[in-house]
């Protein structure tokens, strides 16, 4: 199966960008959504899928209806769509 365009890449966005805005380790996001600090990292770096598992215990922890994370996360797609389209 094929990856979708940007996904990676978005989820790495949003999740490090919401993780910093409170100011939360990623240690401490592990503890909180019972993931291993590894796959975190593997997440914000863009190497891993996030399984809709991950995602609603990531959404819990970060304090986010799962909703408007997939909202932030597609709106960061079209971004990164822009941003490429225009850098070409």
């Amino acid at each position: 199966m094929e990856k979708y365009p940007y996904l990676n890449e978005a989820v790495a966005n949003v999740l490090k960008e919401r993780r910093e805005a409170l100011a939360m380790s990623k240690r401490k996001l592990s503890e909180l959504a019972m993931i291993e600090r590894a796959y975190i990292t593997g997440l914000e770096n863009g190497k891993w899928n996030v399984t809709l598992n991950v995602f609603f215990f990531l959404s819990e922890a970060l304090e986010i209806a799962p909703e408007k994370f997939i909202e932030l996360v597609r709106n960061e797609i079209e971004q990164l769509k822009n941003e490429r389209v225009h850098n070409q």
